[in-house]
């Protein structure tokens, strides 16, 4: 007589031919027939037949943790007294899919309890270890499993993609800017913008015009923190929504570019799937999901336009750059003023009142110049006077858009949906006879495609200019913070150099006298040098085109 521990796994509650009843009943007969004591069960509902066994809910409470893994024998020693092993001596179960559908985990298991004195057995595949047979039969099997559970994920990706393609959605991860909501036809789930609630469609997209405004992803990042019940990250919004206290989780910088890089905000679906190398190892590949005609296939109402999507994109790679820094600014003369030493000058609080000192002292090290801080509000005061000196009497001109017609982005899409096939056929997904004429199919109306978009004709953008009657003066004095003050400055090209000591002043007939050094005009005010680009006026007609038109 021998102790037994029943085994019972299933993969979905509701599957009737393999039913706990039917698995705990088949391996109780058996038992009783051989004269052996039922010692304990292991029941893991719902559980995929992929998962090792020792890692299982309930089985994993009979196994030492240290199974298949490479650890000294005093940690297996310490790993076995601590589990349930030494309660039994066969391990039991219906079939051998039943302990595991993949071969590499019942053959561990085995070699297992081989090494440890246990057997396994099983009612309805009739194994005996003990004989070749039965391990030539135990193997042909334990394959046999494998390839069905194979089978099974092929059958389940087939009806993920199918339905995708009909623009459901099928659970997981909920793309940030959009909920689930069940269809009117009451067929499956779709998912649509969040724009009530948690309303992170709203937040996305005020994600993405502060960038395209300049503001860097940090600075956007500590705006989303500032109040997390208004802006709520995806995983509180979807805890939100389903009636869950949120956690609390904060924006980075990092999330908010994942955000915004990724083609889920223009309603498309991007998957990760494994693919071979050259070098023959498996790797895993980010793709967008593609029609019948090669083209991004929309399972949902896009968030934001393809044009704002790619310029929000242009300025997260800018502020990658050293050069641009990533950093917006909380004043209106950041990446505007600098120390002679060539450092930029950053607002500090002071112990009196506000002041700009050299980007060194960060460091802890003096400027290298020896160069003084200077008070924050007469610096402010005199760059803000020369510079609507020399634009506030502009008028702003309000440039007005006309679209060519250009289809440089629809071959660009035709193109990787090309070399996305070819990497496919290669991978060895079109193998068949089948997957070959399917092949064939897909190459000549993507390839039809691509000649009909280059014989098309193009035409370029346009812009018309058209006068507003309304100054830069006048458009400075209704700036709502410094912020945006500070882009109209950096985008003027404006720079203002604060020396140590005193700069000579020339007055002639009343008026500064300014200078001409290397195309730039140059105005010593105090210890300060205020350094005008030649092509001033077109950098603010360029830059008051753009302020009016948002």
């Amino acid at each position: 007589m021998a102790r037994v521990l029943g085994v019972i796994r299933l993969s979905r509650g509701t599957d009737e031919t393999t039913s706990p009843e039917r698995q705990r009943l088949a391996i109780q007969k058996w038992a009783d027939r051989d004269g052996h004591v039922i010692v304990g069960w292991v029941e893991d509902i719902d559980v995929s037949g992929g998962m090792e066994p020792w890692k299982r809910p309930e089985f994993s409470k009979w196994l030492p943790s240290t199974v298949g893994k490479e650890v000294s024998g005093v940690e297996h020693r310490i790993a076995y007294e601590e589990s349930r092993a030494d309660e039994y001596d066969i391990i039991c179960a219906l079939k051998l899919d039943r302990l595991s559908r993949r071969v590499l985990h019942v053959h561990t298991l085995v070699e297992w309890c081989h090494r440890n004195g246990k057997q396994v057995a099983t009612v309805e595949d009739g194994i005996d270890l003990a004989t070749p047979m039965g391990k030539i039969l135990f193997n042909l099997i334990a394959s046999f499993a494998e390839g069905e559970l194979e089978a099974i994920k092929a059958r389940a990706k087939s009806s993920y993609n199918h339905l995708v393609k009909k623009g459901r959605w099928r659970g997981g991860r909920i793309p940030y800017g959009y909920r689930p909501e069940k269809q009117e036809t009451g067929e499956g789930w779709t998912l649509v913008p969040d724009d009530y609630g948690t309303d992170t469609a709203g937040t996305l997209r005020e994600i993405v015009r502060r960038l395209i405004e300049a503001d860097s992803a940090n600075s956007v990042a500590q705006w989303l923190n500032e109040d997390h019940s208004k802006t709520p990250t995806s995983v509180d919004a979807q805890r939100i929504r389903n009636g869950q206290p949120p956690k609390g989780s904060r924006w980075t910088a990092a999330s908010v570019s994942k955000v915004v890089r990724s083609r889920n905000v223009l309603g498309q679906m991007e998957i990760t799937e494994e693919v071979s190398l050259p070098n023959g190892e498996k790797g895993k590949r980010s793709r967008v999901v593609l029609d019948a005609e090669g083209n991004p296939l929309q399972r949902a109402e896009p968030l934001i336009s393809q044009e704002d999507w790619e310029l929000a994109n242009q300025k997260l790679d800018q502020n990658t750059t050293k050069r641009s820094g990533n950093r917006s600014g909380g004043s209106p003369l950041l990446r505007v003023a600098f120390c002679t030493c060539g450092e930029p000058l950053y607002a500090a609080p002071g112990h009196k009142w506000p002041h700009y000192r050299c980007a060194s002292r960060t460091t802890h090290k003096a400027c290298p110049e020896g160069n003084r801080s200077i008070g924050a509000a007469a610096l402010e005061r005199l760059v803000e006077e020369e510079f609507l000196r020399a634009a506030g009497d502009i008028e702003i001109v309000r440039k007005v858009f006309r679209p060519g017609v250009d289809y440089t982005r629809d071959l660009e899409e035709v193109n990787r949906a090309i070399a996305e096939l070819r990497e496919d056929r290669e991978a060895g997904l079109y193998s068949s006879e089948t997957g070959k004429q399917e092949f064939r199919e897909s190459y000549q109306r993507l390839d039809a495609r691509r000649e009909q978009l280059r014989s098309l004709p193009t035409r370029p953008d346009t812009w018309e200019e058209m006068p507003t009657g309304v100054t830069y003066r006048e458009r400075w004095a209704s700036l709502p913070s410094v912020r945006e003050k500070g882009k109209e400055l950096r985008a003027a090209g404006l720079r203002v150099i604060v020396h140590k000591e005193e700069l000579p002043e020339q007055f002639v007939g009343g008026s500064r006298l300014v200078a001409l050094d290397k195309g730039e005009v140059t105005i010593p005010v105090g210890r300060v040098k205020i350094v005008i680009p030649r092509d001033f006026s077109d950098r603010i007609r360029q830059l008051s085109v753009q302020h009016s038109d948002n």
